[in-house]
């Protein structure tokens, strides 16, 4: 896929051109910087997309956006093709506090960036994820701990990594340098690579529903005029989750792909409509690009 207009191409990770591609998702990612300012945000961007670095500080107001590209053949032969929106944001608390929903919505992952050198910074990562996912939920991130390569002279003391492994149990952190180009790639390989992965799993979640909802109206097909009762298509489903059965029901009685007769307080019977058998027969050529 080619980068959008103004975008940097950057794949992420090789594809396989050999490999037999069965099916292309399409997705579209928001992935956030946050952290206090002065901790590198722009810096590790800069690094990571061009591979530059300057010692020249220019504070970030408001934010700066780039959108890059990722293409990679996964498991199961599915070609991943993203835009990756890339956002540099503001290190100022109170217009984080003040604009979170503005500027959290929709992400699908982020780094949170603190200067190793500096106690505050890291103190303050806590507060930046617990602002990120009230909005967002709970996305894919990492912790980054940049500026490394001045930690001789300003090491984090042992006391302040205690408390941040005690507060993030469990969260993947890397020790980066922008300046020294250590483990930049690999801390956004990271989240972009978790953020692709939540993304088809979400993507799966729906397929399968869909593929539920396909065979409950070929099911009521089959039975034509007479339709379905509930015990027979509780008896066909044998296995499958009650409420989410009864819940992909009525999805398709509100689409209006089936009519349903109440027989009384529990039992109904479900008749395929004309726009239900016109869905199944669209249905029947099987979908080769999926927009996750």
């Amino acid at each position: 896929m080619p980068a959008s207009e103004g975008a940097v191409s950057r794949p992420l990770s090789r594809p396989d051109e050999s490999a037999g591609v069965e099916k292309i998702v399409r997705m579209n990612l928001k992935i956030c910087l946050v952290g206090d300012r002065g901790v590198g945000k722009t810096s590790l961007i800069n690094r990571y997309v061009f591979d530059m670095f300057t010692e020249e500080y220019e504070g970030t107001l408001g934010s700066h956006l780039l959108l890059l590209t990722y293409k990679a053949v996964l498991a199961g032969n599915q070609l991943v093709e993203a835009h990756v929106a890339v956002f540099d944001l503001m290190g100022e608390h109170s217009m984080r506090d003040a604009f979170k929903e503005v500027m959290f919505w929709g992400t699908n992952g982020f780094l949170a960036v603190a200067d190793v050198t500096r106690r505050d910074t890291i103190r303050a990562l806590p507060d930046w994820i617990r602002t990120v996912t009230s909005v967002a939920g709970e996305v894919p991130y990492v912790v980054v701990m940049n500026k490394v390569d001045l930690a001789r002279e300003k090491a984090i003391a042992p006391e302040d990594t205690a408390w941040l492994l005690s507060e993030l149990t469990g969260v993947p952190y890397h020790l980066t340098s922008a300046k020294g180009n250590l483990a930049v790639q690999k801390a956004f390989d990271t989240v972009i690579d978790a953020a692709v992965g939540a993304a088809l799993t979400k993507t799966r979640v729906r397929v399968h529903r869909r593929i539920l909802g396909e065979k409950i109206l070929a099911f009521a097909r089959r039975r034509g005029l007479m339709g379905v009762g509930k015990n027979d298509i509780l008896i066909a489903f044998k296995g499958v989750d009650y409420n989410a059965l009864m819940r992909d029901i009525e999805d398709l009685r509100q689409l209006g792909f089936i009519a349903i007769d109440l027989l009384g307080p529990s039992a109904f019977r479900a008749r395929i409509t004309g726009r239900g058998a016109a869905e199944l027969e669209r249905l029947a050529v099987e979908d080769r690009v999926v927009e996750a």
